[in-house]
């Protein structure tokens, strides 16, 4: 007897595409083009558009979460979303990364290979994150009202947090040396992190989730008027610094 689960296998893919779906792939495609401007043109402002490209990703995922939440669910939803976060927050900002300190500061030839290294850590780190992520979903069952904690730093986090980085290098012109030892180090740190078994809230507080927004939405308006990213920058770096420390919180009380 033919089950709901084998009619939803043959049916036509385009058919099980829901709303969350297309925010998954709208997603996906900006952290395509944040890795395309930066391997066709290494320029400030080629530099600037990727990390601001990633940094509209992570709003949509943020979106994408809320509209599966609230709205309607996909049975493609969890698995499309793992792969969109994988080009938009663990390839692209380790691409605009290695461009940015090997071809945009031009640091030096002796360095670009451990630069590569840690980019392609970032990339793997970041991969076991996601994948972690999925089997604990698949194997514990879900808390009512969703989890409330991650186990290891999210991947969003990390790309949020490296791409404001790198942001406010280029606004601030860091030194080559400078920029390529914060970079690497920052990179390092954030493998760990999403490696670790520290436990991080699941924000989805709206005290916490409006003023966020409107932090992303004041770079997007600096972004279109061509003003100077440094504050927002500023802002979102120390709010994801904060989100790292969280669990410091918790230990001390």
């Amino acid at each position: 007897m033919k089950t709901d689960r084998d009619s939803k296998n043959t049916e036509h893919i385009l058919k099980l595409i829901k709303m969350p779906d297309l925010l998954s792939i709208c997603n996906a495609l900006l952290g395509f083009t944040a890795i395309i401007l930066v391997l066709t043109d290494v320029s400030d402002a080629a530099i600037k558009n990727a990390v601001v490209l990633i940094l509209v990703a992570a709003v949509i995922d943020g979106l994408d979460g809320m509209v599966a939440r609230t709205i309607e669910y996909s049975p493609l939803g969890k698995h499309l979303d793992s792969l969109a976060d994988m080009t938009s927050f663990g390839v692209a900002p380790a691409i605009v990364a290695y461009a940015l300190l090997s071809d945009y500061l031009r640091v030096s030839y002796m360095y670009v290979d451990i630069v590569l290294a840690f980019c392609g850590a970032y990339v793997i780190c970041g991969q076991l994150r996601l994948a972690r992520f999925d089997a604990n979903a698949s194997l514990e069952s879900e808390q009512k009202g969703g989890r409330k904690d991650f186990v290891g730093f999210p991947t969003t986090w990390s790309a949020i947090f490296l791409a404001a980085s790198m942001l406010l290098a280029v606004e601030i012109h860091l030194s080559p040396y400078t920029c390529s030892f914060i970079l690497v180090g920052l990179m390092c740190v954030l493998c760990l992190l999403m490696t670790s078994r520290i436990r991080y809230r699941n924000i989805k507080d709206m005290r916490i989730v409006i003023p966020l927004g409107l932090v992303f939405l004041t770079l997007f308006i600096f972004y279109i008027c061509s003003l100077q990213f440094v504050y927002p920058a500023v802002v979102i770096v120390a709010l994801t610094a904060i989100y790292i420390c969280s669990p410091l919180v918790r230990v001390l009380r």
